[in-house]
């Protein structure tokens, strides 16, 4: 499991270990699983799904982002 950060200049949409996260990437869909190499891209408008356990998904629609992935967290900045 990874620390996942996905945010809005003055909001928190999610914070919280997760299993997983898809991203719409602009060369593609991105699935982040743990310990990804280091990766910095931009989101394209389409929906982020996070996996927080075997159980339970969550779904976030986006317009635009920017994901940073680092050995420490994950963060989408929108």
């Amino acid at each position: 499991m990874f620390f996942l950060t996905i945010a809005k200049i003055n909001e928190t949409l999610f914070q919280g270990m997760v299993r997983s996260v898809n991203c719409p990437g602009v060369e593609g869909e991105m699935t982040v699983l743990p310990n990804h190499i280091p990766l910095a891209t931009i989101l394209k408008a389409g929906e982020i799904r996070i996996r927080v356990d075997e159980d339970k998904e969550e779904k976030l629609k986006i317009e635009k982002g920017i994901l940073e992935i680092s050995k420490k967290e994950v963060v989408i900045l929108l």
